[in-house]
């Protein structure tokens, strides 16, 4: 008796996102497929740094992903003084908690709402406060704004560049057309997957894929592409994405 194969899965990401969820879902039988839908490209730090410069330490710092960790805070890190470490930084989510702490941030906190609308819950109802904020070119102004109308004293800084993966090819096209479920980590990486195909293949994938997002800004970026089936996952840990990944699975017709 011939066994069946694997369920599979397409991680629509940045290169090396989500590290380390592959084993927890190789052992629950998924087959994982990284397909890269978008690139980042650091801004060189002395276009940006002399905006801050000589400054006093900011009371708190907000990076909303891994990329602004090593392109913002790890340049910007190397000019701090011993004040630093009353720093307050605020993750969007727990992949970009740890990079912080693995960078020698310390006091890092999470909302308890993932991403940028998470950080401004949290931050809203504080006194006034000087904050820093590393974010990519695609990210937008609307946190900063929304936080300076608060009354927060904001230095909006892009730190990195979000780039468009290359098309894709006849391989990548087959693991989107037949894995179970795709998993998407930002509104970046959709429209980088969109980008990638042209139209009637993404018009089929919309249709018929079943899409697992992390957050409500990507599940919005979601539904604004067009995709009928979509389910946000719980921005915890590996082993939150994967029992997410699992109960998706059973609801997938066989």
């Amino acid at each position: 008796m011939t066994s069946r194969p694997p369920p599979t899965v397409v991680l629509l990401s940045a290169l090396e996102t989500l590290r380390g969820i592959e084993l927890g879902l190789k052992r629950a039988g998924i087959r994982l497929v990284r397909i890269t839908t978008l690139t980042y490209r650091p801004v060189d730090p002395q276009v940006w740094l002399p905006r801050i410069d000589g400054s006093s330490p900011p009371d708190a710092v907000i990076l909303t992903s891994r990329a602004a960790v090593s392109s913002g805070f790890a340049p910007w890190r190397k000019t701090l003084s011993k004040r630093s470490a009353a720093i307050e930084f605020w993750a969007a989510g727990p992949q970009t908690a740890r990079s912080l702490r693995a960078a020698g941030a310390h006091q890092v906190r999470q909302p308890g709402t993932v991403g940028a609308r998470g950080i401004f819950r949290a931050l809203r109802q504080r006194a006034p406060q000087n904050i820093l904020y590393f974010r990519s070119d695609r990210a937008g102004p609307g946190l900063a704004r929304q936080l300076r109308q608060q009354g927060h004293r904001v230095t909006d800084l892009i730190v990195y560049r979000i780039g468009e993966a290359p098309k894709l090819g006849t391989r990548a096209r087959r693991e989107l057309r037949t894995a179970k479920v795709l998993l998407a980590t930002s509104p970046s990486a959709l429209s980088g997957l969109r980008r990638s195909l042209d139209r009637p293949a993404f018009l089929q994938l919309r249709h018929n894929a079943r899409l697992v997002v992390l957050g409500e800004r990507s599940r919005r970026a979601a539904q604004g592409h067009g995709f009928r089936h979509v389910s946000v996952a719980p921005p915890t840990n590996a082993q939150g994405f994967t029992r997410a990944l699992l109960r998706e699975l059973r609801n997938v017709p066989t």
